[in-house]
C-alpha cells in the first residue's frame, strides 16, 4: 500500500514538472523580439488616365502669289509645268493683255515648294498664307457620326424585330431621317479632308513694263514731280 501511494505520488510529481517544462518552453519563446514586416505599399499611378493626349492639329492652307514675269505666255507654260511636277493643277485661269490668273491647288505638303518655284519665275511682289485649324469641326462630326452609324444599326434591329405595320412605318421614317443626316457629316467630312489634304494658291503673274527712251525720261519726271509734293 505505501509503494503504491509512492508511485502516485512519483507519477504526479513528474507530470507536474514536464507541464512546468512545457510552460517555460511556451514563456522563452515570447522573449524572442519579432521583426515586423511591412507589406509593400502600392503606389496608384494615375498620370496616362489624367493626362490629356496631344491631339494633332488638322490645319488647312491657302496662299496668294503675285509676280511679274517678262512674259506672260512663257511664264503661264512654266507654271502648268511645276504644277504638274509637285501633284498639283490649275482649277480656272483668266488670261487678259498683259495679266493672268491662275486657281491651283497643290498636296498641302508641297505648298512652300510651290510658292518658291513660282517666285523664281519672276520677280515676287507679294505673297501670303492663310492657316485655318479645322481640329475641333473634324472632330465633332466623327463623334456624331459614329453615334447616329450606333443609332441607325439598332433602329434597323428593331425593324427587323418588329411586325407591326404602324411601328414598322416610324422606324422607317426615322431610319430615314438618320440616314440623312449621315450623308451630310460624311459630306462634310470629306470635304474636310479634301481641303487639308490640297491647299488652293491664287496666282496673277503681271508682265513688266519696258520703257523705251523717252517712256524713261517722263517716268522720271513723273518721280520728280511727284516728290515736289508728296515725300514719303
Amino acid at each position: 500500500m505505501i509503494n503504491i501511494s509512492k508511485l502516485l505520488m512519483l507519477s504526479i510529481l513528474i507530470l507536474f514538472i514536464g507541464c512546468g517544462s512545457k510552460s517555460s518552453n511556451i514563456t522563452s519563446t515570447t522573449n524572442y523580439p519579432i521583426q515586423a514586416i511591412s507589406a509593400p505599399s502600392i503606389v496608384y499611378d494615375d498620370t496616362y488616365s489624367t493626362r490629356a493626349v496631344p491631339l494633332k492639329r488638322i490645319i488647312t492652307k491657302r496662299a496668294n502669289i503675285s509676280v511679274d514675269v517678262d512674259n506672260i505666255e512663257e511664264a503661264k507654260e512654266a507654271l502648268t509645268t511645276l504644277l504638274e511636277k509637285s501633284g498639283g493643277y490649275i482649277t480656272n485661269a483668266r488670261l487678259y493683255e498683259d495679266r493672268y490668273h491662275a486657281s491651283a491647288k497643290v498636296p498641302s505638303d508641297k505648298l512652300i515648294m510651290t510658292l518658291d518655284e513660282i517666285a523664281k519665275l519672276g520677280e515676287k511682289i507679294s505673297q501670303s498664307i492663310n492657316q485655318n485649324d479645322v481640329t475641333n469641326q473634324f472632330v465633332d462630326h466623327e463623334a456624331r457620326l459614329k453615334n447616329l452609324i450606333l443609332f441607325r444599326d439598332k433602329m434597323q434591329n428593331l425593324l427587323n424585330q418588329t411586325t407591326k405595320i404602324e411601328e414598322i412605318l416610324k422606324i422607317e421614317r426615322e431610319l430615314g431621317r438618320v440616314q440623312t443626316e449621315i450623308d451630310a457629316i460624311q459630306g462634310q467630312l470629306k470635304y474636310l479632308k479634301n481641303a487639308v489634304a490640297l491647299s488652293p494658291i491664287e496666282i496673277n503673274f503681271e508682265e513688266k513694263t519696258i520703257y523705251g527712251p523717252l517712256g524713261y525720261i517722263a517716268n522720271g519726271v513723273w518721280w520728280v514731280t511727284k516728290k515736289l509734293f508728296v515725300i514719303r
